[in-house]
């Protein structure tokens, strides 16, 4: 039987979750209450898990806020709900980066939809029981991180969307329902006679005559009216000079398809050979932006595996030769070109969880012990956390591969034991690819085996641990297959 590390058949047991130790170390919580005994409660409940300190009173929890930095603050609401309540406000307005958990004496709805409004994490009720306790503050700090990272994520967008409409040889622009612009790229800040990054807040009143302002105002209003979109030829007065630009305009919407701003694009048409000459570089600097996001991507796959490789010394370039084998039966079973170009990008990152793993287990030469064996296992789960919650296609399969490619066609592979076509075809093809290549390689723990015997093998696992259906596309094809190695 092939080498857990290419392709095992035992079952993976539920792992244990972290100690408390490693939380204790990185996270920091301040409960702030004027009674000693509740003070004493909660660190009964939460002092062996995490790091906390405590104030007994708003002015106290305040200085403890401005000499150092907390994941969580719990808040105990008294006095009507004023002090608590105006200290959780000042958590969420000036650190973003704290939560904030509110703990009150008594039931009072109104309190509580004021709590939700200003955006706390978590709202207790005494009396406190110590299971609800953790689990609240539990489910603060993780929502706390996924805020943080989505906050970080957003502002990257957003700095990496400035960058590439700054790119753009056009004024681009997007004004709100109030008229004021909100985006606004380099070229419009120029157009409107304006430093760079000045053109965003102002109205077009502050920037236009009146006539004009009047005018632009009415196609504003019908687009966000209406839905319609604008294209049309204006003059406008820029250095003096005036010139002809065609605009378009058309409306901005929401995920809810409500119209929430009028985007805006105006090009110079005053000769029409730049104007020519500025379509073409707009085209190339589109083509620019999709190419380096593409390249990103791939960039993205390169570096994992190469990290992969770093840590795995048997890895060499198995990675790269089962994804070029991947892909070959992934178009041999018919799946569409774009699907096949992604199993291709994808499959590569299919062992990305071993960087999790200790590399005296990947470089051992002999058997695995039980505990290593499980340790080994865990590398499909740590990849999928690794590449999962992510908008790209090519990151959604990658981690889709890397949980499935070690489950067996008749259920008794790892981790959810799936079975037939509930694993994703993915990752059937994924799993015939990886040990057909690892077979044919030399390993620490064995020496590569011939082209028979890797066949041998292939079909004795058709139909338990292999889609039958993709082991006989392999076995017809074998001599393509194998040219795809080189």
């Amino acid at each position: 039987m092939p080498d857990l590390r290419t392709a095992d058949s035992s079952p993976s047991p539920v792992e244990d979750p972290p100690t408390a130790g490693a939380a204790k170390a990185l996270t920091r919580i301040l409960v702030t209450d004027d009674r000693p005994e509740m003070l004493h409660r909660i660190e009964t409940v939460l002092g062996k898990l995490f790091s906390c300190e405590f104030a007994s009173s708003v002015e106290e929890a305040r200085l403890k806020l401005d000499a150092g930095s907390f994941e969580l603050a719990v808040c105990d609401v008294h006095e009507e709900g004023k002090p608590g309540l105006e200290l959780a406000e000042e958590i969420i307005e000036g650190r973003p980066g704290t939560a904030v958990l509110l703990v009150t004496r008594e039931e009072d709805p109104a309190v509580a939809r004021r709590a939700f409004a200003l955006g706390v994490h978590g709202y207790l009720v005494e009396p406190l029981q110590r299971g609800q306790l953790l689990i609240t503050v539990t489910s603060a700090l993780r929502r706390r991180n996924s805020e943080i990272a989505a906050r970080a994520l957003r502002l990257n967008l957003e700095e990496r969307f400035q960058t590439i409409i700054d790119m753009a040889p056009i004024p681009i622009y997007v004004k709100d329902a109030s008229h004021h612009y909100v985006i606004a790229n380099a070229k419009a800040d120029q157009l409107a006679g304006l430093g760079r990054g000045k053109l965003v807040g102002r109205a077009d009143a502050t920037i236009m005559s009146p006539g004009p302002t009047e005018s632009a105002s009415g196609v504003d209003g019908r687009v966000l009216g209406g839905g319609s979109v604008y294209d049309a030829e204006e003059v406008m007065v820029t250095d003096g000079i005036e010139r002809t630009f065609k605009t378009v305009k058309f409306p901005l919407v929401d995920t809810q398809s409500q119209i929430t701003g009028v985007c805006g694009i105006s090009i110079d048409v005053t000769d029409q050979k730049d104007a020519l000459r500025l379509r073409d570089e707009l085209a190339a600097t589109q083509e620019q932006a999709i190419e380096e996001l593409r390249l990103s991507q791939l960039e993205t796959v390169e570096r994992l595996t190469k990290a992969i490789e770093l840590h795995d010394g048997s890895t060499g370039k198995h990675v790269s030769r089962m994804a070029e084998i991947a892909s070959f039966l992934g178009d041999r079973i018919g799946l569409s070109p774009e699907h096949v170009q992604l199993l291709r990008a994808a499959a590569p990152m299919h062992d990305v969880g071993k960087i999790g793993t200790s590399a005296d287990i990947l470089r051992k030469p002999g058997p695995l012990t039980d505990e290593e064996r499980r340790e080994m296992m865990r590398h499909t789960v740590i990849g999928h956390e690794t590449l999962s919650d992510s908008e790209s296609k090519l990151l959604r399969m990658a981690a889709l591969i890397a949980l499935t490619h070690h489950e067996w066609f008749n259920g008794g592979g790892y981790p959810d034991g799936l079975a037939g076509e509930k694993i994703p075809v993915e990752g059937r093809i994924a799993a015939v690819a990886d040990v057909f290549d690892a077979l044919l390689s030399d390993r620490c723990y064995r020496p590569a085996m011939s082209l028979t015997e890797a066949l041998c093998l292939m079909e004795a696992g058709r139909g338990t641990q292999f889609d039958p259906q993709i082991v006989d596309m392999l076995v017809e094809n074998v001599d393509e297959a194998l040219a795809h190695r080189t």
